[in-house]
């Protein structure tokens, strides 16, 4: 039977990403576990999973995260990159739900043109409201989450 994956951990991932370095479920035991892209694919590389790297101590374990990942692909899904999150989706989505007009006007406009991420997060803390937008974004990442879960049928709690 397939393990169950624990929702705050793909969440805990889908907050900091980066694409140099992606996540997958492992789904006999339900660990998610990010690799860098480089020691994977040296992994990918490899002849055989008992081949070593020379590599320093705090590298070991993830070497053999890389490993298992490479050799049984099959047992990992790997987990939304920062592409599939839509975080620009999220802000605009946020500022959508807010019911001041003059606040929400202010949020859509924060997010239109050059700098928008930078704006917004202005925006936010200017207003006072960055608690209402981590509740929302906290939210919004369980959701996307949770339809992964579904999407892939793997278990979560």
């Amino acid at each position: 039977m397939p393990a169950t994956v624990l929702l705050k951990d793909i969440v805990e991932v889908l907050e900091m990403q980066f694409e140099e370095h992606p996540s997958f479920v492992d789904l006999d035991t339900g660990e998610v576990v990010t690799v860098s892209q480089d020691l994977l694919g040296d992994a990918e590389d490899a002849e055989n999973e008992d081949e070593e790297l020379d590599l320093p101590a705090w590298q070991e374990r993830e070497w053999k995260t890389a490993k298992r990942i490479a050799f049984h692909f099959d047992r990992f899904k790997r987990l939304p990159t920062k592409y599939d999150v839509h975080e620009w989706d999220i802000m605009r989505r946020f500022a959508d739900s807010v019911q001041k007009p003059r606040i929400a006007e202010e949020l859509q406009e924060a997010i239109h043109g050059a700098g928008a991420f930078r704006m917004f997060k202005s925006v936010i803390y200017r207003l006072k409201i960055e608690r209402q937008w981590h509740d929302f974004r906290q939210e919004a990442l369980e959701e996307i989450a949770r339809d992964w879960c579904e999407d892939h049928h793997i278990a979560w709690k």
